[in-house]
């Protein structure tokens, strides 16, 4: 198949290098998540393994060994935080019983007599501090048993285990209601949601909006459940709003990464929006709307980089080959969308190189450079060499980075060569008009 071929080029080493990149970030950035619930001691050790293949350039080996390790890290990263979240949630309930059962002790303290020893112990409960819980409640239910022995008193044991050992259960219900009351269960939610929230909220807004969920509790039973309701609806939000803002904060990360590796001056200018967008205290929309402006850009800027690379690494291969490149010929290929070089021992024969305005796709074919006294047989030789050199160039093109798959192509002899005028100066180039936009190549052109 040596007749017009149409071949895609892609930078291979490149986008291995960006994605190797990106994927070392988002690394880093679980690595940190993890940490804070739980120290890594390996982490510290395969980072550096990583940054050895960075620096020597590995980036196929770094992409297998990187997508490893991050898959590990997050999955280890969201079992951390979801044992944050439970295990906040479980001392939030905790803190709920005991405010209950402290709260039910000091009433029933209040119905004795009054006594220095029932005031002191009264204080003690009133203390927030429940380091003294123990010995409070313990001596506060003596003191009950005693001015109430002719009575079970089975109840204020419950009460006191419950306050000393959060996680013990009573058998008799701190505030009696009926079997599965439905605030019940909208408590437990807003418990869990609370303790999903407490992984990147302060700990006083936590604070501030337990004692809202306690203080919704002690309601009426009429409006007890439309309260938590609302509460747990006004959780779920923020909850929502949490995790966006966690993702768009590790977008931004991203983006800044592969910043790093665009080389127009506008990359600046960009990484200081970005900068500045996470100091403003902007709408998310307006926030999320910079991040996906930054995306295109990048995702545009990378692809015109990548097809400026892919052009100069075709001239490279063809020059190591033997046909004539100058200075210009990629600019004037970006111009028209097509050049012609041919070897300077070659008069009458050239190669054409056409490509789009955009995408990776390109057509090589053969061209002559006159239609009169041409021979056939000739015709044939020249289309064979080319597929010789054609080789060459991909062999060249995949040394530089570049991976050249063929797309399309024609016997020799099947399509006659196109004839065109002696191969162009640089300046003719810049003056010829058809500049072709992004379409499908056809061979007969």
């Amino acid at each position: 198949m040596s007749g017009p071929k149409v071949i895609n080029i892609e930078a291979v080493r490149r986008r291995q290098k960006r994605e190797s990149q990106v994927l070392l970030r988002r690394l880093q950035l679980v690595l940190a998540d993890c940490e804070r619930w739980q120290a890594q001691p390996q982490a510290e050790d395969s980072l550096m393994r990583l940054e050895i293949l960075r620096d020597s350039e590995q980036w196929e080996s770094l992409l297998l060994e990187a997508g490893r390790l991050h898959d590990f890290y997050q999955e280890e990263s969201h079992r951390l935080r979801q044992q944050q979240a439970a295990d906040k949630a479980a001392k939030l309930r905790r803190s709920h019983r005991r405010n209950q059962a402290v709260t039910q002790m000091k009433m029933q303290l209040r119905n004795l007599p009054p006594a220095p020893e029932r005031d002191a112990l009264l204080a003690k409960l009133a203390n927030s501090d429940f380091a003294e819980d123990e010995s409070a409640l313990n001596a506060a239910r003596d003191l009950l048993e005693e001015a109430n022995s002719h009575q079970n008193n089975n109840r204020l044991r419950d009460l006191a285990a419950c306050l000393i050992d959060g996680e013990a259960e009573t058998d008799t219900p701190v505030r009696p209601s009926a079997p599965g009351a439905p605030h019940r269960e909208r408590l437990e939610k807003c418990w869990r949601l609370l303790g999903e929230l407490s992984a990147d909220a302060p700990c006083s807004e936590i604070e501030a909006l337990s004692a809202k969920a306690r203080e919704v509790v002690g309601q009426s039973t009429d409006h007890r459940v439309l309260l938590l309701d609302s509460l747990a609806l006004e959780l779920s939000a923020l909850l929502q709003r949490q995790r966006a803002a966690r993702r768009w904060n590790e977008e931004v990360e991203i983006l800044l990464t592969e910043l790093e590796e665009i080389r127009s001056p506008s990359a600046e200018e960009w990484k200081q929006r970005l900068a500045a967008s996470r100091k403003e205290a902007a709408p998310f929309e307006v926030n999320e709307k910079i991040v996906d402006e930054a995306r295109a850009w990048i995702d545009q800027t990378i692809a015109d980089e990548n097809r400026e690379e892919q052009r100069g690494a075709v001239l490279k291969a063809l020059a190591a080959i033997g046909y004539e490149v100058r200075e210009g010929m990629a600019t004037a290929w970006v111009e028209q969308g097509r050049i012609v070089l041919r070897k300077a021992d070659e008069s009458s024969y050239g190669v054409e190189l056409t490509a789009p305005t955009l995408g990776s796709t390109l057509q090589t074919r053969v061209v002559a450079f006159t239609d009169s006294g041409r021979d056939p047989q000739r015709d044939l030789e020249v289309e064979e060499t080319w597929c010789d050199e054609f080789e060459k160039a991909r062999a060249d093109l995949s040394r530089s980075g570049f991976e050249a798959n063929l797309l399309q192509a024609h016997p020799v002899g099947t399509i006659p060569l196109k004839t065109v005028e002696t191969a162009p100066s640089v300046a003719s180039h810049r003056q010829t008009q058809g500049l072709l936009e992004n379409k499908r190549f056809d061979p007969r052109n």
